[in-house]
């Protein structure tokens, strides 16, 4: 008798922001010995059975350069000024033209750092025990992501309007989320104050 088979699962990064509080693409920053952008993929390329799509919007020609030669799918949001919504829609859409069906999507973003690819798998763990559930990280009692929602909600994801991300769902089905601690690694980098300092506590000179 072959074993069930595990949930098919695609990582969707959003990377598709202005950086418009950084004043340069964030995208881009160094982060060790690759870019913020380089770590989030590399984090996501180490997932098993996983596979990694890329939304990019602002900055388009200057960052995909960087991340053609990564094996991924990368997808330009020509709509990028429009919000997380139209990225979140225009990676949907992607996954359902592909030939086997998605059972859910990982979503998260470039600025997250510290949410690496141990907190990734605790979060595919617990779909893969509950996949009708979605798995949601909780940073100090604030839920959303990265979090990974189940194929049932991929129609509400493609209603998202333009100034609405993933964490619009979650509250809305906050009955059917699970959380994951972050351990408090959940930051987000918005300004470039924020960037430093974190940069500074992980890599010490």
């Amino acid at each position: 008798m072959s074993p069930p088979l595990k949930p098919k699962i695609a990582h969707v990064i959003l990377a598709a922001g202005s950086s418009s509080r950084m004043g340069e693409p964030k995208q881009l920053l160094p982060w060790g010995e690759t870019t913020l952008i380089g770590h989030a993929i590399q984090q996501g390329m180490m997932l098993k059975d996983v596979k990694t799509y890329v939304v990019l919007g602002a900055h388009y020609d200057v960052i995909y350069p960087k991340v053609k030669y990564f094996s991924i799918t990368v997808l330009k949001n020509e709509t990028w000024k429009r919000g997380m919504g139209s990225s979140i829609r225009l990676g949907i859409e992607t996954l359902q033209k592909d030939i086997l069906p998605y059972s859910a999507v990982l979503i998260s973003l470039v600025d997250q750092p510290l949410l690496d690819e141990q907190h990734l798998n605790r979060l595919i763990v617990g779909f893969n025990h509950n996949p009708d559930m979605i798995i949601a990280t909780d940073q100090d009692g604030v839920i959303g992501v990265p979090a990974i929602i189940p194929e049932q909600y991929f129609k509400e994801l493609l209603k998202l309007k333009e100034d609405f991300g993933a964490r619009y769902i979650i509250k809305k089905y906050l009955d059917s989320v699970q959380t994951i601690s972050s351990s408090d690694k959940g930051y987000d980098i918005d300004t470039r104050e924020e960037y430093i300092t974190l940069f500074k506590s992980e890599f010490p000179s």
